[in-house]
């Protein structure tokens, strides 16, 4: 089985660890199912990452963006519930997320493409034995707005939202 945390490069290892001194562990069985490797080919640039236009210094996933979110949380809640609605809040992500919401006339609030959310962690094998094992029901992570420090409205902070934000100066170059 393939351990993302071992392909990742030491900037990125780095990061990770101001957001959350202390990685969980446990974590790690949840990030590498097939359905959460599959983010690791989305990137985080919307497509801008194919054009000259933007200066990216290196690939940066949505898988790497859905771990760093639920870093945050583990940092400030060391509840596994939060945490896992962290990582799992973009799991239905398509290529080009958020121009998919602008497609579907949901530039505004950009949530449309995580409708399916739930469906995906329900139909992976994987992730259901893992809730499972950890005596966690899905309604519990399936929807990362019910805690408020894993999303907030705007102008309101989240750990999405802070989380987007911070990674541009990690892997932009200006």
């Amino acid at each position: 089985m393939k351990n993302y945390f071992d392909t990742l490069n030491v900037e990125i290892k780095e990061y990770f660890k101001i957001l959350s001194p202390e990685f969980p562990e446990w974590l790690l069985e949840y990030i590498n199912t097939p359905v959460m490797l599959r983010l690791d080919k989305i990137s985080m640039s919307c497509g801008t990452i194919y054009t000259k236009v933007y200066n990216d210094k290196y690939y940066y996933s949505s898988l790497t963006h859905s771990i760093a979110v639920a870093l945050i949380i583990w940092n400030f809640t060391k509840d596994k519930k939060q945490t896992l609605s962290g990582l799992f809040h973009d799991i239905a992500t398509p290529v080009f997320k958020h121009c998919i919401d602008f497609m579907n006339g949901d530039s505004e609030n950009q949530e449309s493409t995580e409708e399916r959310t739930e469906q995906i962690i329900k139909n992976s094998k994987e992730i259901m034995s893992l809730l499972k094992r950890d005596n966690i029901k899905l309604e519990e992570v399936s929807d990362y707005h019910i805690y408020p420090i894993a999303d907030n409205d705007t102008p309101r902070l989240s750990s999405d939202r802070f989380e987007y934000t911070l990674s541009g100066g990690l892997y932009n170059e200006y």
